[in-house]
């Protein structure tokens, strides 16, 4: 998808994900608890450069629901500073694994969100049909 899409979907997607979350949807056996609070604190990184502060303690992917709250509190200056930093080509930040440009991290925090959006959107829509569970995992057996 193309990263303006990215960009503007971005409201969208984590409502998406905390509707889908905060939903009976069985999530146990996805890496849900550990990416999500990795990827909210890396764009919060991207954001903290730009002078905009979210930090969060809480553990797993309830952290989504903390910065979702942040967000609706400071939409238009975060959406400005995404703006800015997706149409500066030349800014770069340093990371524990070298250095790379926030255009591309920005990108790719923004992609996660839009994939976790419609995978979730996908597994929902099979749990509203019925669909049969593809594994049987044996924690979901004494359901």
């Amino acid at each position: 998808m193309e990263a303006a899409a990215l960009y503007v979907r971005f409201k969208d997607n984590l409502a998406t994900i905390i509707g889908a979350l905060n939903s009976k949807l069985e999530v146990r056996s996805m890496p849900y608890n550990v990416s999500i609070p990795l990827e909210v604190d890396l764009l919060a990184d991207i954001l903290r450069l730009h002078g905009l502060e979210f930090k969060s303690e809480t553990a797993g992917a309830a952290r989504l629901e903390d910065f979702t709250r942040w967000f609706e509190q400071n939409e238009n200056a975060v959406m400005d500073t995404l703006q800015r930093v997706m149409e500066d080509k030349r800014a770069y930040m340093k990371t524990a694994g070298g250095v790379i440009l926030q255009k591309e991290m920005l990108i790719r925090r923004l992609e996660y969100f839009n994939e976790t959006a419609h995978t979730l959107q996908v597994m929902m829509r099979q749990q509203q049909l019925n669909s049969p569970k593809h594994f049987r995992y044996p924690f979901l057996l004494n359901q």
